[in-house]
């Protein structure tokens, strides 16, 4: 489909919009909304057909594609000249019988859509505008027409005497007749010998609705009901597993809600329900019982990478989706409606659309959160500076795969968020081993329990471990040679005969160089950083490496030096940036991957190793261990002689 998808698009033209059209159903279901609202159109009938997909006739469907389509005549001729063997096996018998699929399209296909699309053109050359004075679209075999009820019963009548040769049997009991009030009699007398169902408010088109204001309202609302059940059930799934459930509602419910923002009109009020549940219901199930303020929730409905999480404000969003989906499909719409076959959309400016939609709303996004900075604390302000940060929000964009390490407990998810917006976290210690009062910003920089040491060398080994599969000779912590005296220009240089960096790699940078890398990871919040903002503090950081290494790695190791500057949130120094940029382009062509896939894979688990460090920062034991008695000081004879007197 990669090949001939233009091909197959060409073929098909306008009216079938199953064959890979951009935003082919959105433009289908606004072009019949603009056809029905025409004072000429009396009715607008929806056909369906039985069993559709495993009817189509194959030998109609491969003759049409040889004429339409020679390009991709080729594959259907070979996958499907020729009944395929179907096995069907009883495990409890151990026997197998064999059936032969002849007709329809094998379940799973992906040429599935664009084979039916080609199948269907003969029928739809029958029903054409021009034979039946009826505007028409079709999404496989979901057949859509209107006009004049006298001609749509012509239509009618032409799709069960055309349709059954080409494998498309129209189920009247199925379809439906949604007619405008004045003229219901008038279609119940038309279609009275069919089982045609005549509805003179409206019924669902497509994913969306189509009839009356008041028809409208109702699909809406059911909708909104179910909705609401949906996550309450959430809720209660957050509250074990709160990783799982945000990730069902980012990337599965909230994609359920766009298609109807995106394809019916004024639905903002209906969605109130919908956003009264997320605020009350669903967030503070993510967050551990914290009820967000108006601004926070504000903040919240921002995307990740923004400092946000998402969850978005149904209300909100609604009228600019459906502008925006009105303005993208809008050249394929005018066509449906011009009953144009084959004057294809311009792909470019399609293109520049698009561009212009992301554009708009990153805009509109930026400036909802400039006007929000202005409302919140200096501290909060901070935090979502560190979360907008390259690679500190990628833990949330990720599936929450078990086995690669990517999913966090009830407690690790719960205390995550806290840390992203400085919320208060329960049943932390009053007081450190250290003597200092214990508070999320000490328990990311006491050296005390040694979780300082364990984050960093978590962050050295994971990249230890990247580039062992682009680079030769790896070390871990490799003993720079010694200085043998030799003075350097700076005096901050470390001359140190036993110095060491965390790793060194042959031929990365250049071939045949020894490349070295320092690690170091600071707490934006720590006293010595708040005056700064992030850039500023992060070139800070990288500076003090590079005076202390970064002339002795030139001139003595003859090599080159790169200090890998993050934060505690996961953010990245513009050299880190660079360096993992590099790697993941390597990593992309030894494994033939996209460099874009490799990039994101690489940020997510450097994001998950900081933030499982600092969670170990914040919740892990720094008690000084009970000292026990060595076994080997115990004189076991003697032991049990006094136990026995």
């Amino acid at each position: 489909m990669g090949v001939v998808g233009d091909d197959v698009r060409l073929a098909v033209g306008n009216l079938q919009v199953c064959a890979g059209q951009q935003a082919g159903c959105e433009a289908a279901i606004h072009a019949m909304r603009g056809i029905y609202e025409e004072p000429e159109c009396e009715a607008v009938l929806m056909v369906d057909a039985e069993n559709a997909f495993n009817n189509i006739n194959r030998k109609a469907t491969i003759h049409n594609t040889e004429i339409k389509c020679p390009s991709f005549a080729q594959y259907v001729r070979n996958t499907y000249s020729s009944p395929a063997e179907l096995y069907i096996s009883d495990k409890w018998t151990n026997t197998c019988e064999t059936i032969m699929s002849a007709e329809g399209t094998t379940q799973g296909d992906p040429v599935a859509m664009a084979m039916y699309a080609i199948g269907l053109l003969k029928l739809q050359d029958h029903i054409s505008f021009q034979q039946t004075n009826i505007k028409q679209v079709a999404y496989a075999d979901d057949l859509t027409g209107a006009g004049k009820i006298g001609d749509i019963r012509k239509w009618w009548d032409l799709i069960r005497a055309h349709g059954p040769p080409q494998g498309y049997y129209p189920n009247a009991s199925k379809s439906v007749l949604v007619v405008k009030p004045e003229y219901l009699a008038k279609a119940r007398e038309a279609f009275c010998e069919t089982d045609i169902k005549v509805k003179a408010g409206g019924e669902k088109h497509l994913g969306a609705v189509l009839g009356t204001t008041a028809a409208r309202d109702e699909y809406v609302k059911k909708k909104v009901e179910e909705w609401v059940r949906e996550l309450k059930t959430l809720a209660q799934v957050a509250s074990t597993e709160p990783h799982s459930a945000y990730t069902a509602f980012t990337f599965g419910i909230k994609q359920r809600w766009n298609f109807i923002m995106r394809t019916i009109p004024n639905v903002e009020p209906l969605l109130a329900p919908l956003e009264e549940t997320i605020e009350k219901v669903l967030i503070p199930a993510l967050s551990g019982g914290r009820n967000p303020t108006a601004v926070e929730r504000t903040i919240l409905e921002l995307p990740p990478r923004l400092g946000g999480l998402g969850l978005i404000n149904p209300c909100k969003t609604a009228s600019t989706e459906y502008q925006n989906s009105v303005r993208l499909s809008a050249s394929l719409t005018e066509a449906i409606i011009a009953q144009q076959t084959h004057t294809q959309p311009d792909a470019r400016q399609q293109q520049i659309t698009r561009k212009e939609i992301t554009s708009e709303r990153e805009t509109k996004q930026r400036t909802q959160l400039q006007d929000t900075l202005s409302q919140i604390s200096e501290d909060l302000k901070r935090r979502i500076e560190m979360a907008r940060e390259v690679g500190a929000s990628n833990w949330l964009t990720s599936l929450p795969i078990k086995a690669k390490g990517f999913s966090l407990n009830q407690q690790e998810f719960v205390d995550a968020l806290a840390l992203r917006y400085g919320w208060p976290i329960e049943d932390l210690h009053q007081q450190c081993t250290c003597g200092s009062p214990f508070d999320p910003n000490h328990a990311m920089t006491c050296k005390t329990g040694g979780f300082v040491c364990m984050r960093h060398d978590e962050v050295r080994d994971v990249t230890a471990e990247m580039l062992s599969e682009v680079s030769r000779d790896i070390r871990v912590e490799p003993p720079l040679i010694p200085t043998g005296g030799r003075n350097f220009s700076l005096q901050s240089t470390n001359s140190a005969d036993d110095a060491r960096l965390d790793i060194s790699a042959s031929g990365f940078w250049a071939r045949g160089q020894r490349a070295f890398f320092d690690i170091r990871i600071f707490n934006p919040m720590a006293t010595s950083n708040r005056a700064q903002d992030l850039r500023s503090a992060h070139t800070k950081h990288e500076n003090v490496k590079m005076r202390e290494y970064g002339e002795r790695v030139r001139e003595v190791e003859q090599g080159t030096f790169t200090p890998l500057v993050f934060t505690t949130s996961g953010g990245m120094a513009l050299r880190a940036v660079t360096f993992y940029s590099c790697l993941a382009q390597q990593l992309s062509e030894k494994r033939q991957q996209q460099k874009s896939c490799v990039v994101a894979w690489i940020r997510c688990r450097l994001a998950f190793s900081l933030l499982r460090s600092s969670l170990l920062c914040l919740r892990g034991t720094r008690n000084r261990p009970v000292k026990c008695t060595s076994i080997k000081d115990i004189d076991v004879v003697n032991n049990r002689l006094e136990i026995n007197m």
